[in-house]
């Protein structure tokens, strides 16, 4: 399933026209040298911590997930949440009025 939500992001990405080049993604590396032990990074009760791997065997995705949206797709972002707020807010108001 995440892997399906990469190539989503990624598509998303492209059809933006802003997409992430080769050389942009090997600029981005992890903080932890391979094989560390990231401490406090369990979320499991009887879970180990997880270990660092290599920045190749994580998803493309990933090193582009803090870089900044364009402002044209946040403001579409905005429009669209606004849309769901007020439809959301209409469709509660129903449901009291058929009480």
């Amino acid at each position: 399933m995440f892997s399906r939500l990469v190539v989503v992001a990624k598509r998303t990405c492209i059809s933006r026209g802003f997409a992430v080049s080769a050389r942009l993604r090997s600029a981005a590396a992890s903080s932890a040298a391979p094989g560390t032990v990231l401490k406090g990074l369990n979320i499991y009760k009887e879970g180990k911590d997880p270990v660092a791997l290599k920045d190749d065997e994580y998803p493309e995705g990933l090193w582009t997930l803090l870089d900044e949206v364009p402002e044209d797709a946040m403001a579409e972002k905005e429009r669209q949440r606004l849309q769901r707020s007020r439809i959301i807010k209409e469709s509660n108001f129903m449901k009291s009025k058929k009480k």
